[in-house]
């Protein structure tokens, strides 16, 4: 119930955070086998969030089980399915408890559900997909020692953040073919580590397949200036926010695939070009470029007649909204769970804020308290506003260099044979 209802909210509160959310592949999620799901990890806690709004079933999750240990923790980890592993650093006596772990997996297992593990261990905000844990492998063979009957798939997931520091930004979630973990069984009995080697080498390769890799983290921020510059080109339309879309990710990892294969001289010219046209046009105009593109005179009349519903919106939710924001500030000992953290704040405090609001109103207004209910489409409406204000600015921005831009842009991906 719990894990029903902050999955229908937190849906509403995801697409406040991000401006597009790209899905390849979601037709591989099969909607009652059992499933071990394999996933990165550049984005702290926004991934299960994510994945737990878009997967179209209930997701169960492996944890550190050293933050069941924290007061009043456990009971809200259980109700949103999450179930502890506890690993070596933590101590034999804690190591002990993930046979209980292996047991709730088994039999979540045993009943079609799904389980999603974060693959690489800790998190870290890089465009590639580091070395893989073993952990993964030693639980389906571990799962199938206890039911050899069980048919067991895992399936292979890579998030790809645009910039995951950034509010209103933009993410691909890309869902790769299902493994049998069936297949591999033999080989496992036959030789432990052997089985658990070779099934950590396929899977690191189907999930690399839907993550933009780069072999080299030196060559970032090239990567990133080449995939504004690619986006800068592109003609997304604001609505809908969560789209099935193939192509933005097979462009992205091509561009990364290119870098990987180029030496150190043409990377180093490649770097200095594409800065050059940033420096030129702004990172920001080219950023704001990429989006819905109407005519300055279409932005800035629905700038005018969005204004107030708008305005509205985020006044009722200013308090929950930048709550959330503070709360990151303060807590948020590492840039990359402050995302995170303001994301999860935020949808605490607008729960609280909503339910004590709707009750002060429907006291003092009776049937009509219900109206203060609005504030959640109308503060969707407000980042919608925000993105046609900021395309508004990269408008004028530009104005007539917008042209040019394309140009160059243009002539710059010719020069290095890629395609925009």
């Amino acid at each position: 119930m719990i894990y029903a209802f902050l999955k229908l909210w937190v849906k509403w509160v995801i697409r406040i955070f991000f401006r597009k959310i790209n899905i390849k592949g979601i037709e591989n999620v099969s909607r009652d086998k059992a499933l071990l799901i394999a996933s990165n990890h550049p984005n702290g806690f926004v991934e299960p969030i994510t994945m737990a709004c878009l997967f179209p079933r209930p997701l169960h999750f492996l944890v550190r089980g050293d933050v069941f240990e924290k007061p009043g923790a456990r009971y809200w980890m259980e109700k949103t399915n999450q179930i502890p592993i506890f690993r070596f650093k933590d101590g034999f006596e804690n190591l002990r408890k993930n046979n209980k772990s292996i047991e709730i997996s088994l039999k979540k297992l045993q009943e079609g559900e799904s389980i999603l593990i974060f693959v690489e261990g800790g998190t870290k905000a890089q465009k590639r997909l580091r070395p893989l844990q073993k952990g993964l492998s030693r639980i389906a063979f571990q799962v199938l020692e206890k039911d050899e009957s069980l048919k067991l798939d895992i399936l292979p997931v890579g998030l790809n953040y645009f910039d995951n520091r950034k509010f209103r930004s933009e993410s691909i979630l890309s869902v790769g073919e299902p493994m049998s973990a069936n297949t591999y069984y033999e080989k496992y009995k036959n030789d432990v580590n052997g089985g658990i080697r070779t099934l950590t080498t396929d899977i690191t390769a189907e999930i690399k397949k839907n993550v933009i890799h780069l072999d080299d983290l030196k060559d970032t921020d090239l990567l990133n200036n080449l995939l504004l510059l690619r986006k800068a080109m592109q003609n997304h339309s604001a609505i809908p926010i969560v789209k099935i879309e193939q192509l933005s990710l097979l462009a992205d990892k091509a561009i990364a695939d290119e870098i990987n294969v180029r030496n150190e001289e043409e990377k180093k010219d490649w770097l200095a070009k594409s800065k050059s046209i940033i420096d030129q046009y702004g990172y920001k105009s080219l950023v704001n470029r990429y989006h819905s593109r109407n005519s300055l005179f279409m932005n800035m009349l629905l700038i005018l007649v969005f204004a107030l519903p708008a305005f509205f919106g985020l006044m009722i939710n200013a308090i929950p909204f930048f709550g959330g924001r503070l709360i990151a500030n303060v807590t948020a000992k590492k840039s990359i769970f402050f995302m995170s953290i303001w994301l999860t704040g935020f949808t605490i405090f607008s729960i609280v804020f909503y339910v004590i609001a709707l009750i002060m109103c429907c006291v003092i207004f009776g049937w009509f308290g219900f109206l203060i209910l609005l504030g959640v489409p109308l503060f969707s409406m407000s980042m919608i506003w925000l993105d046609r204000w900021n395309e508004c600015q990269s408008q004028l921005s530009l104005g007539k260099k917008e042209h040019n831009a394309a140009v160059d842009i243009k002539d710059l991906f010719k020069e290095l044979n890629l395609k925009l």
